[in-house]
């Protein structure tokens, strides 16, 4: 069994996010895969990463797994060293800035599988990507920062704005991850809906111009009908056609963008969506072919 262990030197840089997505490419390589994070002492089941996992993986026991996936949260780099000592493990270390790279490679030694730069702007990306000194410090790939991880599912926006009214499933996991208001726009309506993927439509619910126009879009997972005006029967026929809830507020167009942004401003990695975004990202960044090849080399002489 192999064990890998991604940690960081500070909280909230995407170890879950990365530990899923390299979860998903192992157990999608037919790999027998352990999921785990550590807890008085032990390794424990990861209950955040199987809560959001397709219900229909048979989780494998440790005993019994190839690879064993650890994410280590709030230990010294005394305490990590112990434990990947004890266990025979290696590690990745997820950093938001390549500044806070450097002395980790000579204190895990061979132990140390190499870091990944997460969640930076473009252009940041561009310049390290550049830097050969930069590259040559085992850094196994520099990650943009994602709108998409930073979605959330229809039915805890449908829950954040207590509707009066819901029509459809009310516990619909539509993922939504751009919010576009409805109104005067110079385009075509389902070519400006069309403009962004995982959208919740904001209107009027008296608009049934705008509502009919991001249905016909083919992106719209949510439509928020604002001002207390429920949509005409035409238009929830429609939405009912595509599973698309359709909820009734109270507050103005304006006022539930002013809610909706103090929303978004707290996510959360909670849905199988973002496994599969988390994955697909990792597998246009990083060698998974070289990296699996790594974790199953013998550490141990």
């Amino acid at each position: 069994m192999s064990v890998i262990c991604i940690s960081s030197s500070k909280n909230k840089v995407g170890k879950t996010t990365i530990l899923s997505g390299i979860a998903h490419e192992s157990i999608k390589r037919g790999l027998r895969t352990f999921v785990g994070s550590y807890e008085n002492g032990k390794i424990i089941t990861n209950e955040k990463f199987y809560n959001i996992y397709d219900p229909e993986h048979k989780k494998v026991d440790i005993e019994k797994s190839e690879l064993t996936l650890v994410e280590l949260n709030d230990l010294s780099n005394d305490e990590t060293l112990n434990f990947i000592n004890k266990n025979d493990a290696r590690i990745i270390l997820i950093e938001d800035s390549y500044q806070d790279i450097g002395p980790e490679i000579d204190f895990y030694g061979e132990r140390l599988v190499g870091f990944i730069i997460n969640g930076v702007w473009k252009y940041k990306k561009n310049n390290i990507s550049s830097n050969k000194e930069i590259n040559d410090s085992k850094i196994l790939a520099v990650l943009e920062e994602s709108r998409s991880l930073m979605g959330n599912n229809a039915k805890k926006i449908i829950d954040y704005l207590d509707p009066i009214k819901i029509i459809g499933d009310k516990e619909s996991d539509n993922f939504i991850e751009n919010f576009l208001i409805g109104g005067f726009v110079l385009d075509w309506g389902p070519e400006y809906f069309s403009t962004k993927n995982n959208v919740a439509l904001i209107a009027r619910g008296d608009r049934p111009d705008v509502q009919l126009s991001a249905i016909q879009s083919g992106t719209v997972n949510l439509i928020i009908a604002t001002s207390s005006k429920t949509p005409v029967e035409y238009v929830l026929n429609e939405a009912k056609k595509f599973d698309i809830p359709v909820v009734v507020v109270n507050d103005s167009t304006m006022d539930i963008v002013d809610k909706l942004s103090d929303f978004i401003e707290d996510f959360d990695f909670d849905s199988m969506e973002k496994v599969n975004y988390a994955n697909n990202v990792l597998v246009d960044n990083i060698n998974f072919d070289l990296l699996f090849e790594i974790f199953s080399m013998p550490i141990t002489k």
